[in-house]
């Protein structure tokens, strides 16, 4: 079911905090290695730069930086991103359950976030290490629950460049970061939220993958390890497609299903694999036409 939530700053105990002041326009990207100042981006076309900003590395590479700009109508932005250990673009608008982030920004007394749909935007991590990280970013913000605003801000041409204590981690566990990713009825799907019911050491497999528009069940019983997992065939082994506005329901228990599951990897410590699938109505909207799904998964194991 898709989710609502408010950004909040990692604050654990094992977190580290440093702040630094730069001038009122922040500063450019410096050369790699060193530590630069920038916080800055463009919020509906107008150039948006923080006067100061902080970056949090907490274990397992959870980021959060922070920035405000005194007198401006947007008065402070943050990034939060989640299972970042290595440079790379990672997806805006998911949970801690996936490799990527969420962003919020706030015009007192109205705040926006990225909505959890899997790609309301990126991120494009081009240095990461102990005592720095930088990037570019770029994403789209929707209000927060029980706010008046309806509009949506654009945020462009986004980029920082800011320093992170020397004593943080950026080791993620293996098991930390998951996906789903693939098309569904032939548009892109991304989930936001991925997380698993039972461990396959249960001799039954269970993935699922959220964001705003649709959720994706996997079921596979019999589970053996790495095989070709054959739906449609006698055996409980199901993809159910739901969407989330309107609420239609395709696969699962009460519809036909022809399609397979791959399992392409397993280690002690993470489950990939990929799936093609057709998928017929189920009872609770019987007219509606079959729906197509394909793509691939990560699940970090216990």
């Amino acid at each position: 079911m898709p989710m609502r939530r408010r950004l909040s700053t990692v604050c654990a105990p094992s977190a580290f905090v440093v702040v630094l002041l730069s001038g009122c326009g922040g500063g450019g990207s410096t050369g790699p290695g060193t530590v630069g100042s920038a916080f800055k981006a463009s919020i509906d076309g107008v150039n948006w730069a923080s006067t100061t900003s902080s970056a949090v590395s907490a274990a397992g590479g959870i980021f959060t930086i922070v920035g405000s700009q005194v007198g401006a109508s947007v008065t402070s932005m943050s990034l939060t991103f989640y299972s970042i250990g290595v440079p790379g673009t990672y997806p805006l608008g998911v949970t801690g359950t996936v490799a990527g982030g969420i962003a919020t920004i706030t015009a007192s007394p109205s705040t926006w976030s990225t909505p959890l749909t899997g790609a309301a935007g990126t991120v494009t991590i081009s240095a990461v290490s102990a005592t720095r990280i930088a990037g570019t970013f770029s994403y789209s913000a929707t209000p927060q629950l029980g706010q008046a605003v309806t509009t949506t801000r654009v945020v462009t041409n986004g980029e920082f460049d800011v320093p992170v204590n020397g004593a943080a981690t950026l080791v993620v566990p293996d098991g930390a970061s998951n996906k789903v990713t693939g098309t569904i009825a032939g548009n892109p799907f991304n989930a936001a939220t991925v997380v698993s019911v039972t461990a396959p050491s249960s001799g039954t497999l269970t993935i699922a993958g959220s964001n705003t528009a649709y959720t994706v069940n996997f079921i596979i019983s019999g589970y053996t390890g790495t095989a070709t997992y054959a739906l449609g065939t006698g055996a409980s082994r199901t993809i159910q497609v739901t969407s989330s506005a309107p609420s239609k329901v395709w696969g699962g228990t009460n519809a036909t299903s022809a399609g397979t599951v791959v399992i392409t990897s397993v280690t002690s410590t993470r489950i990939k694999g990929t799936f093609t699938a057709t998928l017929q109505p189920s009872v609770i909207n019987p007219n509606e036409p079959p729906i197509t799904i394909s793509g691939s998964f990560e699940k970090g194991l216990p």
